[in-house]
C-alpha cells in the first residue's frame, strides 16, 4: 500500500541496526504498526510481535502479515458455496489459480477478484462516479463493493476464520489502493482517471508467516498497548513525523477495512468523503503535543531497549528526542544509526507546492531503558 512513513524500502537498515546492537532475540512491541511492514519483519527473523496502532486498516494488516500463521484450508466455504465448487471445475480456473501460486487462498482470491459479479453497494455509492466523486472507477468501485459484502457474510456464517476473513481483507485494502485515483493520499482525487485507475481490481494474497506463536494486534494508542501488554525485550517506534492527520489522509481505506454493515453505517461529508464523527487523531501529528506524547510512552513502557524511527524533517527537534530518550535511558547513553533516502511524494513539483529537496535522513535512536 502506498503509504506515507512506510518501512518496507527501509527495513534491511533496521535490520543491520538490530545486528549491530546484538539485541537477543524474544518479545518486541511495535507500538506504531501502520502497513505492518516492520512487524512482519521482526516475526520473520524470530521476534514474537505485540503491534499496535490507531487506524482500522493497520490492525487488517497486523492480523494478516503478523497474528495469522498459516494459510487457511476454506474447507467450510468450498462445502457451502456452490458458486466457488462450480468455478473449481473449470480449466480456466484452475490455470487463473495456478498462475497465482496455487493452494487454498490463490484459490479464493481468484474467485472473489474475477468470478463474483461486481454489485453496487457504499463505495460506488460515494467514492466512484456515481456519487460524484473519482477515487475508483465505476467497475473497481462495484467490486469493491462486492468482495467486502461476500467477505463479511462469510465471516457472519462462520465459513471462513479470523485468519481467512483479515488476509483476504487486507489483500482487498492493498488491492483498491492499487487502482486507486490519487497520487498516493485520499485527501483529494484526481480529476482525469489515471492509468493505474484503469486497471482491473485485482486481489494479490500474500502468504503468512509461520513464526513464534503469541503475535498480537491491537488498535488502540501506542502509550496504552504498552502498558497493557508488560514487559517486552524491544519497543519499537515509527511515530507519525509531521501534521498529516492519517485518519484524513487514509479514510478511504479506513472505511474499507471497517466495513459498512449493520448499524454504524459511515456518515459521510465534504468533496472527499470524509466521516462526519471524528476520531482517531494522533497527538504525535501535532508540534504541541509530540514530545508529551514520546514522554508518556517511554513512561509507559515495560521494554529493556527501544529503537526509535525519525527523519530529519520530524516534528519534535532531534535535540528534543535524543534528550527524552537520554532521560529515560538506563544509563543516558543514546546510539544514533543514519540512512540517507529519497523524500516520499505524494504529488510532484507544481506552482503551489515546492519540495526543498528529495533528499532526508532516516534516523534510528537506541536506549537501554531497564536491565
Amino acid at each position: 500500500m502506498r503509504y506515507i512513513g512506510n518501512k518496507t524500502r527501509l527495513l534491511p537498515f533496521i535490520a543491520s541496526a538490530l545486528d549491530r546492537l546484538r539485541l537477543r532475540v524474544g518479545s518486541a512491541h511495535d507500538a506504531f504498526a501502520g502497513t505492518a511492514a516492520v512487524g512482519r519483519a521482526l516475526k520473520q527473523r524470530g521476534w514474537r510481535v505485540a503491534s499496535s496502532d490507531l487506524m482500522t486498516y493497520s490492525y487488517v494488516f497486523q492480523r494478516a502479515y503478523v497474528v495469522a500463521q498459516r494459510a487457511p484450508n476454506f474447507a467450510d466455504l468450498r462445502a457451502a458455496d456452490p458458486e466457488l465448487r462450480a468455478a473449481l471445475r473449470g480449466a480456466r480456473f484452475r490455470r487463473a489459480v495456478a498462475a497465482r501460486g496455487g493452494g487454498a487462498l490463490a484459490t479464493v482470491a481468484e474467485y472473489l477478484a474475477r468470478w463474483i459479479d461486481p454489485e453496487p453497494g457504499f463505495v460506488s455509492s460515494h467514492f466512484g462516479p456515481e456519487g460524484g466523486r473519482m477515487y475508483f472507477s465505476i467497475e473497481n468501485a462495484r467490486r469493491i463493493d462486492a468482495v467486502r459484502a461476500r467477505l463479511d457474510a462469510w465471516r457472519a456464517e462462520g465459513l471462513v476464520s479470523d485468519d481467512a476473513f483479515y488476509l483476504l481483507l487486507a489483500a482487498l485494502v492493498e488491492g483498491a489502493d492499487r487502482v486507486a485515483n490519487t497520487a498516493g493520499v485520499y485527501a483529494a482525487y484526481i480529476k482525469s482517471w489515471q492509468p493505474n485507475a484503469l486497471h482491473a481490481l485485482d486481489l494479490l494474497v500474500t502468504l503468512p508467516v509461520n513464526g513464534v506463536r503469541g503475535a498480537t494486534a491491537h488498535q488502540a494508542d501506542a502509550a496504552a498497548v504498552a502498558r497493557a501488554i508488560g514487559p517486552v525485550d524491544l519497543l519499537y517506534v515509527d511515530p507519525p513525523y509531521n501534521s498529516r492527520q492519517y485518519a484524513g489522509y487514509y479514510h478511504v481505506p479506513e472505511i474499507i477495512a471497517r466495513g459498512w454493515f449493520g448499524a454504524e453505517v459511515p456518515a459521510l461529508s465534504g468533496k472527499t468523503g470524509l466521516p462526519s464523527r471524528g476520531g482517531q487523531r494522533s497527538a504525535w501529528s501535532s508540534a504541541r503535543g509530540v514530545t508529551r506524547a514520546f514522554e508518556e510512552l517511554l513512561a509507559g513502557t515495560s521494554a529493556k531497549h527501544v529503537l526509535v524511527s525519525y527523519n530529519s524533517e520530524g516534528l519534535m527537534p532531534e535535540s528534543v528526542l535524543r534528550r527524552t530518550l537520554t532521560e529515560a535511558s538506563i544509563d543516558g547513553s543514546v546510539r544514533r544509526f543514519t540512512r540517507a533516502y529519497r523524500r516520499y511524494r505524494a504529488d510532484r513539483d507544481h506552482a503551489r507546492r515546492r519540495y526543498r529537496d528529495d533528499g532526508l535522513r532516516e534516523l534510528l535512536y537506541y536506549a537501554r531503558l531497564r536491565r
